[in-house]
């Protein structure tokens, strides 16, 4: 089932249904997102019918001037947004960063040239804490998917321990090929962790459940994608698709150690060779390589998360106030990336964003080559998922 916020009587700017108190006044999400808007981009609108144009639910969209002033009129003011909170919703302000970051050794988005968003110096500021907070939070969820997926790796291995007898010293750290049990538990972890990211971000939380579970489907499958990819670009391995347990894909099984391959079954060597192998060419090839040849920071790492997360201006389903807000969240993201580019004095900073988008075609396709790989764990029962991964990747109706 799904909620729907309480309408508590007719907005006063346009008079549809309101659902709550916004920026002073009683208004519908559609007016609340239109001011917040307003005030953020600071949009100049002019009348062309002497500001007399009559506002309401079915012509609120013919004149933004008038629609602006009435909400002024109404009692709507600019003192009552919060600032950091309108941009993406973090409510903590850090400080300016004072070293680079310790990564920084580690279809295109628009169809037009990219340019910086102009920024004042105190909104620069307010940027920079922006991708700061976003990226430190982002960082901390990902250590805390690390120590789950550690804790329930070791678990599962002091099992097999002690139901097959070996030396707890034998078979240590040694590298593995992913089995459909890891890929299974790694994915619910996966999902956990982005559910909890998401959540951070107020202007998700903003959402109808409808449309929250609507992009989350959307965005499973590169979510996953993109951690991953990340993960296998920071290590120095060729030819090998890691996921975040430390279990690979690789590309020609026989390019593995010698102690590698004495453990694979004949039949996980047919699955890699002849289910698997066009799959982990192009996790390899479309995401692994162009992200270690760009060496992604974790502040783009962030940014291209929430973008490819609110990526919805041709989904049907989501209503028009959803689709302001996510367009208004990539908007603030991609300010704030510019904002950190300057702190860190990139002269090639639109061409180095352009090439930061472009690796979203490889994400996209990647993520559709490997979802056919996990149907067919599925359909043959190599991998059994659980309740979340059966409906936010499979979009049945587990729970």
């Amino acid at each position: 089932m799904t909620a729907t916020k309480e309408v508590i009587g007719p907005c006063v700017i346009c008079e549809d249904d309101a659902t709550g108190n916004h920026y002073g006044v009683v208004a519908c999400l559609g007016c609340k997102t239109f001011f917040r808007r307003a005030v953020v981009q600071r949009q100049d609108f002019l009348c062309k019918r002497n500001s007399k144009c009559l506002i309401n639910k079915n012509a609120r969209r013919a004149c933004r001037a008038c629609r602006y002033q009435k909400c002024f009129e109404k009692g709507m003011t600019k003192e009552a947004l919060q600032p950091r909170r309108d941009l993406i919703g973090c409510r903590r302000i850090y400080r300016q960063p004072s070293t680079p970051s310790p990564f920084d050794k580690i279809e295109e988005f628009t169809s037009s040239p990219v340019s910086e968003p102009a920024t004042t110096p105190s909104a620069s500021a307010e940027l920079l804490n922006l991708i700061t907070e976003l990226t430190n939070m982002d960082k901390h969820i990902r250590e805390r998917k690390y120590d789950l997926i550690r804790s329930k790796k070791e678990a599962r291995k002091l099992a097999d321990i002690l139901q097959s007898g070996l030396n707890p010293t034998e078979d240590n750290e040694k590298l593995s090929v992913t089995l459909g049990r890891d890929y299974a538990s790694v994915t619910q972890i996966d999902l956990q962790m982005m559910l909890e990211w998401a959540k951070t971000l107020p202007s998700f939380n903003d959402l109808p459940t409808e449309d929250k579970l609507i992009l989350l489907k959307r965005f499973a499958m590169k979510h996953q994608v993109l951690e991953h990819g990340y993960h296998t670009a920071l290590k120095n391995i060729a030819d090998v698709w890691f996921i975040t347990d430390g279990s690979c894909l690789p590309r020609d099984l026989n390019s593995l150690p010698e102690e590698t391959k004495a453990g694979i079954s004949e039949d996980r060597r047919w699955r890699q060779e002849k289910l698997f192998k066009k799959t982990t060419d192009r996790l390899i090839d479309d995401v692994a390589l162009p992200l270690k040849h760009l060496q992604l920071l974790p502040e783009e790492l962030v940014s291209l998360k929430i973008i490819m997360l609110f990526d919805c201006d041709n989904v049907a389903t989501l209503s028009e106030e959803s689709r302001m807000t996510a367009s208004e969240a990539r908007k603030s993201v991609i300010s704030a990336l510019f904002a950190f580019y300057e702190w860190k004095g990139m002269v090639d900073a639109g061409e180095r964003f352009g090439n930061v988008m472009l690796s979203m075609c490889g994400i996209a396709t990647a993520a559709s080559s490997i979802m056919e790989s996990m149907q067919l764990m599925r359909f043959f029962k190599i991998a059994q998922f659980d309740g979340i991964s059966e409906q936010l990747i499979f979009d049945s109706d587990e729970v």
